[in-house]
């Protein structure tokens, strides 16, 4: 008897475990959504069209690789532009080559997506810049059933551009048509017709699967809004069903980074608003880099809007002109981790403030960095021109 319950106890523990981390059915709406709606800025184009087609600067400078190919994908990303260009879908066989440009829009990397996964049988159907790793992800999707390839098609990739690598893949059949980003994961699905189909919620930064939700029709378009003061999946499939998911365990799946933002328009600055919204008042302006460092904190990253603050001015700015500067790769060997309830971080005197000024405060437990030097009795981190410092004292040297 004694064993049978500490069996129990074990397969409890492990039920509680994998369901703190996952999706979670809130509700099916059918094809009456009611007051529900989705904004469909993640497929401009169309929810039924399986290529997200996203052309926000058409006139992209051009580069060798992408002769005779077809610009389909131009969007602003935080370190300038992204560029997906491919053959037109009428041609006999495939080819897609994502270009990367600077804010004046002068291409600075090249990838060619097939030629990096071996893969010239499969279409890229969705890809996309994440901002917070600055990796690419992209699928490469069985263009037709997927046992005309068996079943060899469907992968989502994740590529650290600036040093050549695949960070991670998934197994087959796990990614066609959209996928769409938060701070943490990754929400993906795979579905043809007749075959089986689901929808998956993945840890951007390895891969690891941490939802497999069996799905009735084709997933055909995603989103994720605010509900009830939480952020929620919004999924609409072939058949038109609108479906939505409570996302378990945001706190758990990664940590909280330090991040320095900056405006990225050609106007040099972006409004800081009092709400989430165009028409909301103007509390003050961000304004582009100050001697190669961000000039405003994020302190929450939405899918649209995020919040940061700038000095004593705390509100909302648009994404899409929005860049990002973190110290924190998840690749060094240790990293610093805040462990005052309000660990300040100090610049560099300019206009005779003292020795390092205070440039901002984290709360207790972010991650500031893996990615730093020592100096005295301060942790430095560099950009272009400026630096940041942090007391010893002020964080724990965490080993991976």
């Amino acid at each position: 008897m004694k064993k049978k319950l500490l069996c129990l106890t074990a397969l409890l523990a492990m039920v509680l475990s994998a369901s703190a981390q996952g999706l979670v059915a809130l509700k099916s709406y059918g094809k009456n959504w009611g007051s529900e709606t989705v904004s469909m800025a993640n497929k401009p184009n169309g929810i039924i069209y399986r290529l997200r087609v996203d052309n926000q600067y058409p006139d992209l400078p051009r580069v060798d690789a992408v002769k005779g190919l077809e610009l389909f994908i131009s969007e602003s990303i935080d370190t300038g532009w992204m560029g997906l260009f491919r053959k037109p879908m009428v041609a006999d066989d495939y080819n897609f080559v994502v270009v990367l440009y600077d804010h004046s829009r002068r291409p600075v990397a090249t990838v060619n997506l097939c030629d990096i996964t071996g893969n010239r049988y499969c279409e890229v159907q969705d890809v996309r810049w994440d901002a917070d790793t600055h990796h690419l992800l992209f699928n490469m999707a069985c263009p037709s059933y997927a046992r005309e390839i068996n079943g060899k098609g469907s992968k989502l990739y994740c590529y650290d551009v600036e040093n050549r690598r695949m960070v991670w893949e998934t197994g087959y059949l796990v990614s066609n048509d959209i996928f769409i980003l938060n701070k943490q994961f990754v929400f993906c699905s795979y579905g043809f017709t007749s075959e089986k189909k689901f929808l998956y919620m993945l840890d951007k930064r390895t891969g690891r699967q941490y939802s497999k939700v069996p799905m009735t029709y084709k997933v055909q378009y995603m989103e994720l809004q605010q509900k009830g003061g939480k952020e929620c999946l919004y999924v609409v499939d072939y058949n038109d069903n609108l479906y939505t998911y409570d996302i378990q365990g945001n706190a758990q799946a990664g940590p909280e980074v330090f991040t320095v933002v900056f405006a990225t328009s050609e106007d040099g600055f972006l409004n800081i608003r009092a709400q989430p919204s165009s028409t909301s008042p103007i509390l003050d302006k961000l304004y582009g880099m100050v001697h190669g460092l961000g000039t405003g904190v994020l302190k929450e990253r939405g899918e649209r809007w995020s919040k940061i603050s700038m000095g004593d001015v705390t509100g909302w700015v648009y994404n899409g002109y929005l860049g990002t500067q973190t110290w924190y790769e998840g690749t060094g060997a240790t990293r610093l981790v805040a462990k005052r309830e309000q660990t300040p971080i100090y610049g560099e005197d300019y206009v005779g403030e003292g020795d390092h000024p205070l440039f901002t405060t984290v709360k207790k437990g972010t991650v500031i960095a893996d990615q730093y030097e020592e100096e005295d009795g301060y942790y430095v981190l560099k950009a272009a021109h400026d630096f940041l410092f942090i007391r010893k004292g002020d964080v724990e040297v965490v080993g991976r």
